[in-house]
This record gives structure tokens, sequence and C-alpha cells, in this order.
């Protein structure tokens, strides 16, 4: 079913009275939580540590026994089911990844299916249409070993194992938490690409209230105990906060983290004057000078960006050809990346502009500081028009 502002989407996951009490505690853990995550959202859990968020997410699936109380998936109620088999219709991914290092990565992904009885052929299929969801060649990464991989590789890998008997959960324990922040940004972007395309049910817990509202449909500020400070859309937590944990949580610069509200693929994208590589450096002077913009995007034969070259450039090293001269076009973001995204790149963008690519890296336009600056001079509008409309009703 597909949900509408007048019909929300089913609930998938519900907590009912959940509580956790360890032996020889004298506190709750969990204290008497009640959750409904709807189908298709991603759900982040944030909150100081100690709060719970990470003990309430493996209750869901049983790697840890809830003291009392009602967990549903889909309905059923899963603490009356067999542990084992609930965790393998529910995909999980970890901090530490947790790759098997003496299988490959295609053996790696396809544990689940395995477990399930899945045929040969079926398995090899899945294999190869994961390594592709995540944008890893099949034939190059197949037969690879873990330690073969960088860090955000395999991170990917782990993602893509979680996702091999398709399951309709996903649990995500701070999964990029290990991650240098570069590749954080490229595999929460990533995340959100597949969402778009997977609409999978996604618990995901981290500590970092930025990563939340950016990943999160909806947030839950949990406070010790598993208490919910907060259930709400990133969007309201910034504008609305329930009370002063919430304000005290998000802290500073909550008009500059609504810059994480907003992607690429929501504003209208500049063109820029562009070039193929094969043309001649003499052509492209000629364009330039026909053109307002201080530089060509020269673009490969499948349209990918490639350089941008400026009419220094083209005087001094034409020889050369339009491939081997000016700087690099390679820090390019896709629709699904934030504004803040966008921000973090133009600030060490070696041009005043950044490439915005499609999936398979092709240019759709770019982005720029001005369209930026008119984005938050649109929400600093928004937020005294949100602000005076307050104190009408209240008044």
């Amino acid at each position: 079913m597909t949900a509408t502002q007048d019909q929300p989407a089913p609930v998938m996951i519900r907590l009912e009275g959940v509580t956790k009490r360890y032996p020889g505690q004298s506190r709750d853990a969990v204290e008497h939580l009640d959750l409904e995550i709807r189908r298709g959202e991603i759900v982040v859990f944030v909150g100081p540590s100690g709060c719970g968020k990470t003990t309430t997410m493996k209750m869901i699936n049983r790697i840890i026994e809830p003291t009392s109380g009602r967990i549903l998936l889909d309905g059923e109620d899963v603490t009356r089911t067999n542990p084992d088999q609930l965790r393998r219709r529910i995909g999980y991914v970890i901090q530490q990844i947790g790759l098997f290092p003496h299988l490959t990565i295609g053996e790696n992904i396809a544990t689940v299916p395995k477990l399930l009885g899945w045929k040969r052929d079926r398995i090899a299929a899945r294999v190869d249409e994961l390594l592709r969801v995540v944008g890893m060649p099949p034939e190059e990464y197949r037969d690879r070993y873990p330690k073969q991989l960088s860090g955000g590789q395999q991170q990917r890998i782990g993602v893509a194992r979680a996702l091999g008997a398709d399951p309709d959960v996903l649990l995500m324990d701070e999964p990029f938490g290990a991650i240098d922040p570069i590749t954080r940004d490229r595999l929460q972007n990533q995340l959100l690409r597949l969402q778009a395309e997977l609409h999978k049910t996604i618990v995901f817990v981290t500590h970092d209230i930025d990563e939340a509202i950016k990943l999160g449909d909806r947030i839950v500020i949990l406070q010790e105990g598993s208490r919910i400070a907060q259930y709400d859309t990133p969007e309201q937590i910034l504008t609305a906060p329930a009370n002063d944990f919430v304000v005290d949580f998000v802290g500073r610069g909550a008009s500059l983290k609504r810059l994480n509200l907003t992607r690429l693929s929501e504003i209208p994208l500049r063109q820029w004057p562009t070039i193929p590589v094969g043309e001649t450096p003499a052509r492209a002077l000629e364009l330039l000078r026909s053109v307002e913009e201080g530089a060509l995007l020269v673009l490969d034969p499948e349209r990918r960006p490639l350089r941008w070259v400026m009419a220094d450039d083209l005087r001094r090293g034409g020889e050369r050809g339009l491939a081997g001269i000016g700087v690099s076009a390679a820090g390019t973001v896709e629709p699904h990346a934030t504004l803040a995204d966008a921000l973090n790149e133009l600030i060490t963008a070696r041009y005043s502009a950044i490439a915005v690519t499609d999936g398979d890296g092709v240019y759709l336009g770019v982005a720029d500081f001005d369209q930026i600056q008119e984005a938050i001079h649109d929400m600093r509008a928004a937020a005294v028009s949100e602000s005076r409309a307050g104190l009408v009703s209240g008044g």
C-alpha cells in the first residue's frame, strides 16, 4: 500500500510496553517503551550514551530479549516466534561490519540466502544484483576477500549482505560511525539512494544528531531509560523542539542544520556550459568567449564530468587536449545529497560550482554558492513565517 497525506503507511514495527532490566540492576535500561514505525520509513534512534537506543533496536530482532512487553512485526508478535527464524527476516548492519574474513565477498552476501535454502542459481543472481545495487561491479568484487577492500567498501558489502534475502526491515547500529567523514557522507548518500529504490523499513541508531537529521524520515530522541523526549520529523525537531532536553541535545546551529533537510533534487540545478573531451582547445576557447561563465565543464563520452577548464588553461596547455588541462571535476554529488553536502564540497572544491551527477555519474547540472545562499534565505523566511503564525495562534 502506498502512503498518501490522507492515508499514512501501515505500521510495520510496534513496540508495546517494552521493558528491559538486566539482572542485578535496580533500574530499567529500557522503560515501558511504546513506539510505532511505519512501513518504508527510515526512523533514527538518537540520544546520549546509555539512553538505551541500541538495546531497543536489538530487542526488535531479539538479539536482546525484552523483560516484558510486546514487539510486533507486520502484526506478528515476534516475542513468541523462533528468534533464529526472525533474524533471517531482518537485515542487520553494525559498525564493526562483521564480514567473515575467510569467505569471499560473494559468499558473505550469500550467507542468509544459503541458510534459507535458496538454489545456487538464485543465490548467484542475487549476489550480483546486490553488488550492482551498492555500486560495486560483481565481476570486479565478487571473488575478492574483505581484507582487499577499504573500510567504506566493506561497509557497503555489509549493507549488501543485510539485504541478501530481501528483508522488509533493516536494522543499522551506528553503521558509519568508524568511517572517515568524507566516506561517511558518501555512504549516507548511497543509503538514501538505495532507500529511494528499495523502500525498506529502516531502524537506524546513531549518536550524531546531524546524521539523524540527514537520514531520518522521523527521529526518536531518547532520554535515559529509552524514554522518548520527542518523536517527530527532522524539521519539527529543529523548528519546534518538545522540551529543553531536545533543545540542548540538538545544540546550537539549528538553522544551519536545516541545510540537511533540503536535497539537491528539490532545487532547480543550474545548467553550465559543457564541451565533449574530444573537441579541440581552439573550439573550447571559442565557446568560452560566447558564455558568461569563466570556465567550461569537460565531459567524457558517457557525459561524465572530467575537468574544469578556463581560458588560461586553453592558451597555455592546449596542445595536450582537453583531458590534460584544467582542474579535476572529480568532486561530484548526486541528487540525494543535501545542501550541507554540497556546501562541504564547494568549500574544498577548486572551482566555484560543483557538478551534480546521477547514479551512473552522468552530468545533470551544477550547484553553486548562490543557490545555497538562496535556499538559506528561503529557510529563514519560512522560519519567520512559522514564528509569526505561532504567535498569532498562541494569542
